[in-house]
């Protein structure tokens, strides 16, 4: 796309932005003062390109802020875009001036979405950690049943994220996670009915397929939240940290479930006597009571205080609209590299987060009994939460490495797997450290990108909403956890199959994602603003940016 002259006035108010490294290419304030003085600004015609990049009549990635499409901030990617293609009343175009704050109410916000996700992940995961003591004290509850609970999650989230979506695009933040509360706090409380009036095990099976499907609609927007709270209340050196630390809760929900044993008596026998069936029954009424009690709180505390966003936004991108749902859907579904992305991120993470809710099945082969598995489980969520905080904050610290980060943790989770794959099929012997080092191991790698994923789609998909993005993305990922799980119907003889597709899907995820290009619109447009914005790592570390 060929210049059609300076800068006009309009950006000549613009805060002046920090030096910027070479390959960025981009205007120092001082060029953009003297063109906006001393030249007029020719008219503007829009190219070819421009009409090809045109969503119902508004034009994207042609900011004079942003590199070239499909390109990093450090390795280049052609000389930044003259000319300015936003009309003066573009609801899209970056501000000339805006001011950004900081407000600490915004660790309340994360810290109580964070604790709505943990528990609805634990609500999710109930009954997996527990599925020795419900096939023992709870007739027609085998590992079909148990994979069921799990699997309406994936299911319901298929089915309801759009209009989840859409719900939350159009009614603000704060409506979104009241709806999210009241349908994890009726699941909840529908459970304990039967306790309350009936011993029907029916009945109360009943009641948890039920629980388990608002649980599941629920997750719909717990899991694509994360990065537009990030964006909505969070600065640019922090908004993958706050995403990393609302999803490392969620998380840590299965770690949660994993501590039911300790509450519920693990059965002597595969077929107990009658007293110890209604001991285990009693000690599962207890825990419904205390899950019915916590959603409702929960509910009680969101509704109380938790404002949809800031009277000030914290970077110059949060006080750009964000496309509407119907421009958004379609600007997704042409954008090559989120399409790459979203591919590499269902089927890396698909897999293992439904197979950490039947984690019990492939231990039990191994000689585990439910309190070992226990210990596997909750040292596995543990560490995937806190590894992947960790990595999201580096990435915050040391910026524009997010590609190749995932390339070495993808490299080392296959290594993990594929030891637990030989463990499995009897190639090496068997040990209590072995179990450890892969399963938790090779999960936590696993989870750690998420955050990273995430990042790069949102990055990709500027200025689609961030919820949008998450949405598509946890959307496909849930959908190859429900073709996983489906497979529990299968009577296979073993679950040794389960390896073969946690290796086989590590492996393809790896097809598209060598084809991703980083994309980072918009952090490119927030490093414009010297109060919000910080530069990449080795822009930092740079000797011409020394002085």
């Amino acid at each position: 796309m060929s210049n059609a002259g300076p800068l006009p006035e309009r950006h000549e108010k613009l805060s002046p932005s920090p030096t910027l490294h070479p390959h960025n290419q981009h205007p120092s304030p001082t060029t953009i003062a003297t063109a906006a003085t001393t030249t007029p600004a020719a008219p503007v015609t829009p190219s070819a390109q421009d009409t090809e990049d045109k969503v119902d009549g508004v034009l994207f990635n042609n900011s004079p802020y942003l590199v070239g499409r499909g390109s990093t901030p450090h390795h280049g990617g052609g000389p930044a875009r003259k000319h300015p293609l936003y009309g003066p009343e573009d609801p899209f175009a970056p501000p000339q001036e805006a001011a950004t704050k900081k407000y600490a109410r915004r660790f309340w916000i994360l810290g109580s979405f964070s604790f709505l996700a943990m528990f609805q992940c634990l609500m999710w995961n109930t009954w997996g950690p527990l599925s020795a003591s419900m096939d023992a004290a709870y007739p027609g509850w085998g590992s079909d049943t148990v994979a069921m609970m799990g699997n309406w999650g994936t299911i319901t989230f298929v089915v309801f994220v759009a209009p989840m979506c859409w719900i939350m695009s159009t009614r603000g933040l704060r409506v979104g996670v009241l709806v999210c509360c009241t349908l994890v706090a009726a699941g909840v409380v529908l459970r304990v009915l039967p306790i309350l009036f009936s011993d029907n095990v029916t009945f109360f099976t009943v009641m948890c397929h039920v629980c388990a499907i608002l649980v599941g609609t629920a997750g719909t927007l717990i899991m694509a939240a994360p990065p537009l709270i990030a964006a909505v209340w969070f600065p640019p050196k922090q908004r993958t940290t706050a995403t990393a630390f609302a999803q490392m809760c969620n998380v840590l929900g299965n770690s949660g479930s994993y501590l039911e044993p300790l509450l519920v008596k693990e059965p002597s026998s595969p077929h107990p006597g009658p007293e110890e069936v209604q001991e285990i029954q009693s000690d599962v009424n207890l825990l419904m009571y205390i899950w019915a009690v916590v959603g409702v709180a929960i509910l009680v505390a969101v509704y109380l205080y938790f404002p949809a966003k800031p009277p000030t936004p914290p970077s110059l991108t949060s006080h750009v609209e964000r496309l509407d749902f119907r421009a958004g859907v379609k600007m997704m579904a042409r954008n090559r590299e989120l399409l790459l992305v979203t591919l590499s991120y269902s089927l890396c993470l698909g897999v293992p987060s439904a197979w950490t809710s039947v984690l019990n099945f492939s231990l039990y082969e191994l000689g585990m009994t439910q309190n070992d598995a226990m210990w596997v489980g909750l040292s596995t969520t543990l560490s995937s939460g806190l590894l992947a905080l960790v990595v999201g904050r580096l990435t915050d610290l040391m910026y524009g490495y997010i590609k190749l980060t995932l390339l070495i943790f993808l490299a080392v989770n296959i290594a993990l797997f594929y030891w637990f794959f030989l463990l499995t099929w009897g190639s090496i012997p068997v040990s209590i450290w072995q179990i450890y080092v892969t399963v938790v191991g090779g999960v936590a790698f696993n989870f750690s990108t998420c955050p990273l994923f995430f990042e790069l789609a949102v990055e990709s998909a500027y200025p689609c909403s961030e919820v949008m993005v998450g949405g598509i993305m946890t959307g496909a990922n849930n959908f190859v956890g429900l073709c996983f799980l489906f497979l529990f119907f299968i009577p296979f003889e073993s679950y040794q199959w389960v390896t073969y597709v946690l290796l086989a899907t590590q492996g393809l995820c790896l097809i598209p994602f060598v084809f991703v290009k980083e994309n980072y619109s918009r952090s490119n447009i927030d490093r414009s603003d010297p109060a919000s914005a910080y530069q990449p790592f080795n822009e930092l570390s740079s000797p011409s940016n020394a002085t």
